[in-house]
């Protein structure tokens, strides 16, 4: 996995590909990705939840008994919640993601309110107030609608981004290649 990373242009190309046709899908389809997404979380909490609380059984400790049932009925629950209804947990998420917002909006305001006459940054962060402060209620009235709003702008990234790894994929490829090999000169040396 590490060497994936490494630049060379082959896996340039391949991770511009790839984040390429995310990027593609985001924008495409939000809707759909985004309820494959938590569909997807919630296969793999599913799992999890089934593998503690089956293993649960296998521990010696009564304890550690009790707790990993616990947990791992409780992760059975969340995850088959996550897979019948992915569209109340977006509700959910955008909901809760709103209020945090709308939140740390109205302190970010108060506070910007109270030093607009000191500093010309105070207009700034009031800017940045009023702009929190709006997501979070949008978010709050049209969870779904802002969540897929969210998902449509990170398509754009990733495609963006995709694009720039494909570009240096080619810069990368038109680069020569550097052989350390012709720099080495082996010489004998012998001891007077």
């Amino acid at each position: 996995m590490k060497i994936f990373f490494q630049p060379s242009p082959l896996n340039s190309l391949i991770r511009g590909i790839l984040t390429f046709a995310v990027g593609v899908l985001f924008l495409s389809l939000p809707g759909l990705t985004l309820k494959s997404v938590i569909m997807t979380i919630g296969a793999m909490i599913l799992l999890t939840g089934i593998i503690s609380f089956l293993f649960s059984y296998f521990r010696k400790n009564q304890r550690k008994v009790i707790s990993s049932s616990f947990s791992g009925f409780f992760n059975i629950l969340l995850g088959v919640l996550f897979l019948v209804s992915p569209m109340a947990i977006v509700k959910v998420f955008g909901f809760f993601f709103g209020l945090i917002f709308f939140l740390m909006g109205l302190m970010q305001f108060f506070g910007a309110m109270g030093s607009l006459s000191k500093s010309f940054w105070s207009w700034i962060y009031l800017i940045f107030a009023v702009l929190m402060t709006s997501a979070g209620l949008f978010l709050l009235i049209k969870p779904i609608e802002s969540v897929e709003n969210i998902l449509t702008f990170f398509g754009a990234i990733l495609l963006f981004y995709g694009t720039l790894e494909i570009m240096n994929s080619w810069r990368l490829r038109k680069m020569p290649t550097r052989n350390n090999s012709n720099n080495i000169v082996d010489t004998t040396y012998e001891e007077a």
